[in-house]
């Protein structure tokens, strides 16, 4: 009977050492703090594209809308009365740095008569002699001609589009002589012509100014409002505010200024719906050179959380001959100033417990670690009641070294996706060319659920507008 007691003693010794080795440890969890902290505000950035539009479309309007033919006359009972009958080849469009100019070159006939004297019987005027009649380009080659017009274009505050249009010059290659009088009516008939010339520029102004500008430029405002997709690193929200945009200088057939974009970006790696305004008016321009712009990168824990457990995951560390597992690696929040993960682990035993530890930038070299790494101090006081032997340096020092990120190869990334998407077509007829010099991180900020990270970018951007 005694040893039958002896055995039932030691089956429940073994039981209660079976099942307290098999226990799951699971500290209690921290205290989070809620508040947040002053966040980093977006700083306003300022970005100077150069802008590079096709004038095509409104040199194509020119030469739609000049007619092709002048017609006119002028008719008196006594000296030159005529008519003019111009044609025109298509408009010789060029640039001055400035302007654009269009010449006119064609051909045209001249019909005149002439009356030495006049006189007037019972209200009614007469010549009288036979009037001499004349033509020019007639029943023989057409007389030929050149005229010039420059018009400067100027893009308004509230983005329509003006412009001041002048006749350059009007040149008549071939004179036209009434020789049996010794009359000249080339200047008398070029100056007709001229007043005609001339009223055609308003018409040209007014055909520029109808041009609607402001709804492509509306497109692509709402366009470059939408976030951009990084991939795995979230979205860029450009953030616009505003534009100024500078004088119109002409090259080619091209409109070349630059655009001041005035904007807030960041990165987040949650996308937000931000409100799709159109453009406002224009303030002031000022010239500046490329881009230096502070963009912020924001990362929900979460986040970082699944790139820690795909890091983690079933990383083992050997403990006095134990086994550990990390099965699961995440952040959970803030408290005093630190980071709180959670480990979950399996192996010699399973449970949970939790870490803090403070993030610390390099910004030379771009490397973010985690200083101070400790066991929080809840978990410190359950684990020194119940297993000591997992407070080991070991486990501190190797997620310590294992967590610390080379941004620099990740801002690597970062900058070819931003390249990938900020080049190339943007819109119909929008093609954009970027540079991107350097992109680093500058300054980091912890909130109850994400954290902040302040990035440097510099480069130059060119947009055309075909």
């Amino acid at each position: 009977m005694i040893y039958y007691r002896q055995r039932i003693f030691f089956y429940f010794i073994a039981l209660l050492c079976l099942s307290s080795s098999c226990r799951t440890l699971e500290a209690s969890l921290p205290d989070l703090h809620a508040l947040d902290p002053e966040e980093l505000k977006p700083k306003e950035s300022v970005m100077s594209i150069e802008l590079q539009v096709n004038m095509n479309p409104v040199l194509n309007l020119v030469e739609k809308s000049t007619p092709k033919t002048f017609t006119g006359s002028k008719s008196a009972c006594e000296g030159v009365s005529y008519n003019y009958d111009f044609r025109r080849n298509p408009i010789i469009f060029t640039t001055s740095k400035k302007e654009v100019n269009y010449t006119l070159k064609g051909d045209f006939s001249l019909k005149l008569n002439y009356c030495p004297l006049c006189v007037s019987l019972l209200g009614k005027s007469s010549c009288t002699v036979p009037r001499i009649y004349g033509s020019c380009g007639i029943g023989e080659p057409r007389r030929r001609y050149s005229m010039t017009y420059g018009t400067s274009i100027k893009l308004n505050k509230d983005y329509s589009l003006s412009s001041k249009t002048r006749l350059k010059s009007f040149q008549i290659n071939d004179p036209c002589e009434i020789t049996f009088v010794n009359i000249n009516v080339t200047n008398k008939v070029k100056s007709e012509v001229e007043n005609e010339l001339k009223a055609m520029e308003s018409k040209i102004d007014k055909e520029i100014s109808s041009i609607d500008l402001k709804s492509k430029l509306d497109s692509v405002w709402r366009t470059i409002i939408k976030p951009v997709e990084l991939g795995a690193y979230g979205y860029l929200f450009l953030n616009p505010n505003r534009i100024a945009v500078s004088d119109l200088l002409y090259q080619d057939k091209y409109a070349l200024f630059n655009l001041n974009l005035f904007f807030s970006p960041f990165i987040s790696t949650e996308k937000k719906d931000l409100i799709n305004s159109n453009l406002g008016d224009m303030p002031e321009h000022h010239q500046v050179s490329g881009f230096d712009i502070s963009a912020d990168v924001n990362a929900s824990y979460d986040s970082l959380s699944s790139i820690l457990k795909m890091e983690f995951y079933n990383y083992e560390i050997f403990i006095k001959g134990k086994v550990f597992i990390i099965k699961d690696l995440s952040i959970i929040g803030v408290s005093e100033g630190k980071l709180v993960f959670e480990v979950v682990f399996d192996g010699h035993r399973n449970g949970v417990f939790y870490l803090i530890g403070t993030p610390v930038l390099d910004e030379e070299n771009q490397i973010l670690s985690f200083e101070d790494i400790d066991f929080e101090i809840k978990s410190k006081s359950f684990l020194l009641k119940s297993a000591e032997w997992l407070m080991s340096k070991s486990i501190i020092d190797q997620i310590s070294a294992k967590s610390s990120i080379d941004l620099s190869q990740k801002l690597s990334q970062v900058k070819s996706e931003l390249l990938g998407k900020l080049n190339g077509k943007i819109n119909d007829g929008v093609v954009a060319e970027t540079s991107i010099n350097d992109l680093r991180i500058m300054n980091l900020l912890l909130s109850s659920k994400s954290i902040t990270i302040r990035t440097s970018i510099t480069g130059n951007l060119k947009v055309t507008i075909e």
